[in-house]
C-alpha cells in the first residue's frame, strides 16, 4: 500500500497527474485498506477429520465430567464444552481443556462471597457426539466418563476414576490402574480384554452374546455369574467359562481388585 502511495505522490510531483486527481487516487486507496477482508469460515472438527482421512476417534477426560454418544448423523465427531482437538495421522484426538483463571468457584458465608481458587467440576463438562462405527479410544484421569450407543472397537484406560460403557457390541480392550468400570453390552464372535491392576469391574452381558471367558488373578478376584446359577470364580484355578455357544472370547487379567461377569 505504501509503495503505491509513494507511486502516486511522485506522479503528482513529475506533473503526470494532477493534485485533484492525486487525492482521489490516495483516498481510493484508503477507502481499499479500510474494507476488511471477507471471513473464512471456522473449519469445525468434521471438516477437520474428513481433510485428515480420519479413521479413529480418541477422547481423553480429565478432572472433569465426559459424556460420548453414539450419533449416526456425524460423519466424525463433534465435540461441545471446554476441548481442544488435533489430528494425529489417521486419529482424531479431542482432549478436555486443561486448567485456567475460570476455575474457581464460590460460596457465600455471613453475607460474604468468598471466592476459591480452585476446581469447578461443574464446569468442566464435556460431550462427545461420534460416528458410532468408528473405532474409538478413550482416557480417564481423575475423572468420570461415560460411553453409550458406540458399536465400534472400544479401547481404554481408567488411570483413576470412574468409566461407564453401555450398549457396546464391538470388542473391548480396557485397562483399569486405579478405578471402576461398569460395561453393559453384547459380545460375539469377538475377542475382547480386560485388564484390572486396582479397582472394581461389573460386566454385564446382555442376551445374545456368545464368548468363552477365562481368567488370571494375583491377589484379586474373577466370579462369573451365568443365567443367576451360583458364580464360578475364575483364575488360579484355570477354570474356564462358556456363555452362549462360545464364538468369541473374553480375557481377564486381574491383579488387585474385584471383576464380576453377568449373562
Amino acid at each position: 500500500m505504501r509503495d503505491m502511495q509513494r507511486e502516486i505522490l511522485n506522479q503528482v510531483a513529475s506533473g503526470k497527474i494532477t493534485a485533484a486527481e492525486g487525492a482521489a487516487r490516495l483516498e481510493s486507496l484508503d477507502v481499499t485498506e479500510s474494507v476488511p477482508a471477507p471471513a473464512l469460515p471456522t473449519p469445525t472438527e468434521s471438516d477437520l477429520a474428513r481433510s485428515a482421512g480420519t479413521r479413529r476417534i480418541k477422547v481423553t477426560s480429565q478432572i472433569g465430567s465426559t459424556e460420548i454418544v453414539g450419533d449416526p448423523t456425524v460423519d466424525f465427531a463433534v465435540a461441545e464444552g471446554p476441548h481442544r482437538a488435533r489430528q494425529d495421522g489417521d486419529t482424531m484426538v479431542i482432549e478436555q481443556a486443561g486448567f485456567d483463571d475460570t476455575n474457581t468457584f464460590t460460596f457465600n458465608s455471613n453475607d460474604r462471597r468468598l471466592v476459591i481458587n480452585g476446581i469447578d467440576i461443574n464446569r468442566r463438562k464435556l460431550r462427545v457426539r461420534v460416528n458410532p462405527d468408528l473405532p474409538l479410544a478413550v482416557s480417564v484421569n481423575a475423572g468420570s466418563l461415560r460411553v453409550e450407543g458406540v458399536h465400534g472397537p472400544i479401547t481404554g484406560e481408567v488411570l483413576a476414576g470412574n468409566c461407564r460403557i453401555a450398549g457396546f457390541v464391538g470388542p473391548l480392550d480396557v485397562t483399569i490402574q486405579a478405578g471402576n468400570l461398569t460395561a453393559v453390552g453384547l459380545l460375539d464372535n469377538t475377542a475382547s480384554k480386560i485388564r484390572c491392576e486396582m479397582g472394581n469391574v461389573t460386566m454385564n452381558l446382555e442376551q445374545g452374546s456368545s464368548c468363552r471367558v477365562t481368567a488370571r488373578t494375583t491377589m484379586g478376584k474373577v466370579a462369573i455369574d451365568v443365567d443367576g446359577k451360583e458364580p464360578v470364580v475364575l483364575g488360579q484355578g484355570g477354570k474356564e467359562v462358556t456363555i452362549g455357544s462360545g464364538r468369541g472370547s473374553l480375557d481377564i487379567d486381574c491383579t488387585m481388585g474385584n471383576v464380576r461377569v453377568s449373562a
